[in-house]
């Protein structure tokens, strides 16, 4: 079936693009306009009610086909349609299972408080509520970052096992707007997470990605 993904440059489309790219399959990029409408427009609200970026065609939509519009879920479908792409352990493993937390901890955990820091405005009705917000959840990012940097120190390279997944690939793209966020404790200060993210910036399948969306590496 095709495979369609609907992206705004370095959103929450950034790690299912690398992961298609890993997984070397044909996939076309649909570009939503998010500064001049694209989330609002019906035709991309037929497909994603949530007027969030990213979505995931597989195949037509009105002739059997289906969409994902979670970003985790996208990267786990793509890992486990494509398995000879080792975006995920096989199944049954230990290592996949790790690899699983890792990616949820990821998005339900990091992601969330991020959203939290970088949207405070959401969350608070006067300035100083809204800075409040901001500076708590940028707290609880850093911790999150101080978890992931102990971790690396001891599994080195990888999160599981000894080349990057899927959990990889999200964790880094989590770090490159922890970096670009300006929270208190980015990933920067922390060798073993920096490590990971030059490693990540370093493979063919980022730099294509970071090639085709327009974006620049975000750690030197």
């Amino acid at each position: 079936m095709s495979l369609t993904l609907y992206y705004y440059p370095d959103n929450a489309s950034l790690a299912p693009h690398i992961c298609l790219r890993k997984a070397g399959v044909d996939f076309t990029l649909s570009l939503v306009e998010r500064n001049r409408g694209g989330l609002t427009d019906p035709a991309y609200l037929a497909l994603n009610p949530h007027a969030r970026i990213p979505t995931l065609a597989v195949g037509d939509p009105d002739q059997g086909g289906f969409v994902i519009r979670e970003s985790a879920a996208i990267c786990h479908y793509i890992a486990e349609t494509y398995p000879e792409s080792g975006l995920l352990p096989a199944l049954g493993t230990v290592e996949r299972a790790r690899t699983l937390d890792w990616l949820y901890f990821a998005t339900n955990t990091i992601q969330a408080d991020l959203m939290v820091s970088a949207y405070a405005r959401r969350y608070g009705e006067t300035s100083e509520q809204i800075a409040a917000v901001k500076a708590r959840a940028a707290d609880r990012v850093g911790g999150h970052l101080a978890i992931v940097n102990r971790e690396l120190e001891k599994t080195g390279d990888w999160l599981v096992g000894d080349r990057p997944t899927c959990a990889d690939y999200f964790l880094f793209m989590l770090a490159g707007w922890a970096e670009q966020f300006k929270i208190p404790d980015p990933p920067s200060i922390r060798p073993h997470l920096l490590a990971h993210a030059r490693r990540c910036q370093a493979l063919p399948e980022v730099i294509d990605t970071f090639a085709a969306e327009g974006i620049n590496f975000f750690i030197s």
